[in-house]
C-alpha cells in the first residue's frame, strides 16, 4: 500500500472525524425543518396521524428529500428544479393515477403510473427519488386534491428553508466532510 493511500477502515475513521465536525449544524437544522414541516401541515387540516398512513408516507418523502437537500446540497438530486418539478409531477399523477384507478385495475394503474412519472423524472432532467413515494402516497391512500396543495407547502417550506441555510452558509460547512 502506497503512503497516502488508506485502509477502509482508516477512511471511516478519518471520514468520521471531519463529518461529526462539520455535520451536526445540518442535521439540527433538517430535523428542526421537518418538525416545523409537519406542525405546519398538520395544523393546515393535514392530520399525519391519520390511520390511513397516507401522510406518514408523504413526511418520509420530505424527510428523505430534507437528507439530500440540506445534507448532501451538492448532488445532482439537490439541486432546487428537481426537487420543485419531481415531487410536482409526482402529485399531479399520483393524483391522476388515483382518479383512473376507479376505471382501470389499481394494480395496473400503479404500474403505469410508476412507470410514468419515472419516464418524466428522466425527460425533464428531474430525477428526485423521494417523490416516487408520493405518487405511490396518492394512489394507495387516495389522497384527494387538497393533498396537491399539501405538497406546494411542504416544497415552499423545504425550498425556504433550503435558500436560508445558503445564504446563512450552512451548506456550504456541511459539503466539507467529503474526504476527496
Amino acid at each position: 500500500m502506497k503512503k497516502n493511500e488508506f485502509s477502509h477502515r482508516e477512511y471511516k475513521k478519518l471520514k468520521h472525524k471531519v463529518n461529526r465536525n462539520n455535520i451536526l449544524i445540518p442535521l439540527l437544522i433538517t430535523s428542526f425543518v421537518i418538525v416545523l414541516l409537519i406542525f405546519i401541515l398538520n395544523r393546515v387540516n393535514f392530520d399525519i396521524r391519520e390511520i390511513s398512513g397516507a401522510s406518514a408516507l408523504i413526511f418520509t418523502s420530505f424527510a428523505s428529500s430534507a437528507f439530500i437537500l440540506f445534507l448532501m446540497p451538492y448532488s445532482k438530486a439537490a439541486k432546487r428544479t428537481r426537487f420543485v418539478k419531481s415531487y410536482i409531477i409526482a402529485g399531479v399523477f399520483g393524483y391522476t393515477g388515483f382518479f383512473l384507478s376507479r376505471f382501470v385495475n389499481f394494480y395496473i394503474m400503479a404500474g403505469i403510473i410508476i412507470f410514468v412519472v419515472s419516464l418524466l423524472l428522466f425527460e425533464t432532467d428531474s430525477e428526485h427519488p423521494p417523490a416516487i413515494g408520493i405518487a405511490v402516497a396518492f394512489m394507495i391512500f387516495k389522497i384527494p386534491i387538497y393533498g396537491i396543495l399539501t405538497l406546494i407547502a411542504g416544497i415552499f417550506i423545504l425550498v425556504a428553508a433550503r435558500y436560508i441555510m445558503q445564504k446563512a452558509g450552512i451548506l456550504s460547512k456541511a459539503s466539507e466532510f467529503r474526504v476527496r
